[in-house]
């Protein structure tokens, strides 16, 4: 896979994460919130909580997570993105323990919580972030 490559699946990821953090940034807006509490309802399988009133702090917390999402997609396609096409090692892999960090302490929390889909979810997010990160070669 060459660095070219590699730079523009990080964007199309990137976008992807946007647009989902996006969706989730509207759980606090009751009037527009069905997205966000499908997205909720969907990550906490099975679905079976969609009509139920998401409570203050599921809209808080949403609002800080939706947050904190968008900007790892701009360091994504600011960042790690240009990083890639570069072959700057440092950033590539500060990234790569930047996402292993965050699997690991989201998934842990996750199944302790009692919220394994959560984890399973994570699971995909983590492959489709760091396919573009691993194998990169010194020179290609």
């Amino acid at each position: 896979m060459t660095l070219e490559f590699r730079s523009k699946l990080m964007q199309f990821v990137a976008i992807g994460f946007m647009l989902f953090s996006i969706t989730w940034a509207l759980a606090p807006y009751t009037s527009i919130n069905l997205p966000s509490r499908f997205i909720i309802d969907l990550l906490d399988w099975p679905l079976n909580n969609l009509s139920a009133e998401l409570s203050r702090e599921v809209k808080w917390l949403s609002s800080i997570g939706a947050g904190l999402l968008i900007a790892f997609s701009i360091f994504l396609s600011g960042i790690v993105a240009p990083a890639i096409l570069a072959n700057d090692k440092k950033i590539i892999n500060v990234s790569k323990f930047a996402i292993i960090a965050w699997y690991v302490v989201d998934s842990a929390g996750s199944i302790a919580s009692g919220v394994m889909s959560n984890a399973i979810f994570n699971s995909l997010f983590f492959i489709m972030v760091m396919v573009p990160l691993v194998g990169i070669k010194n020179k290609q």
